[in-house]
């Protein structure tokens, strides 16, 4: 049997809400370049998250979707999950059986930030890494996602950039100041001492 996306995303929104989280399923949201119309979005303590989910094989197509999320400023975090092994072995399913067959599931993961997608990791002195978590289970997925929420907002991304550029700019003060007839600039700029 074969379920539609929309119909798993609303049912992992739910799921992800029975577990505490605030979860809305297949959301439009209404800005002014249009309407944006996020898989799942989660709001965890002030931080929007997205979750973008498909059926196997979409791997490059979620993360170009993730891509644009970001883009567009709908969210800080947005997660990537791929329905790799959801089965629903009733030929009549109902809601409850579909639920249940997600939380026995399997899912491919990742995850991009607004960290990743500005290129700041060259400032931060990490190394970017998009990793894909494979053939993940329910309880893992939570897991993966409270830990990609603790490095958003544990993220300090504006002491380490301010400190890059200070190294930076003290080293091209050094480079040019052997160059620098100090004299001529004085006269130059009408200094008297």
């Amino acid at each position: 049997m074969s379920l539609r996306e929309e119909n798993l995303n609303v049912l992992l929104a739910e799921l992800l809400a029975e577990k505490g989280l605030k979860a809305l399923g297949e959301v439009i949201l209404r800005k002014k370049s249009g309407r944006a119309e996020p898989d799942v979005l989660l709001e965890l303590n002030g931080v929007r998250i997205v979750i973008e989910g498909k059926k196997p094989g979409m791997w490059d197509t979620l993360i170009e979707q993730c891509n644009k999320r970001l883009d567009e400023n709908i969210c800080d975090l947005c997660v990537i999950v791929e329905y790799a092994d959801v089965k629903v072995n009733n030929l009549v399913p109902t809601q409850l059986d579909v639920k249940n067959a997600l939380l026995r599931g399997k899912f491919n993961v990742g995850f991009l930030s607004y960290v990743d997608r500005a290129g700041l990791d060259k400032w931060l002195g990490v190394a970017s890494k998009s990793e894909k978590y494979i053939e993940v289970s329910f309880d893992e997925l939570l897991t993966y996602l409270m830990s990609a929420y603790s490095r958003v907002i544990k993220e300090d991304i504006v002491e380490p950039v301010i400190n890059r550029m200070n190294d930076v700019l003290n080293d091209f003060a050094a480079e040019i100041s052997t160059s620098i007839n100090v004299e001529r600039l004085r006269q130059v700029l009408e200094l008297e001492r």
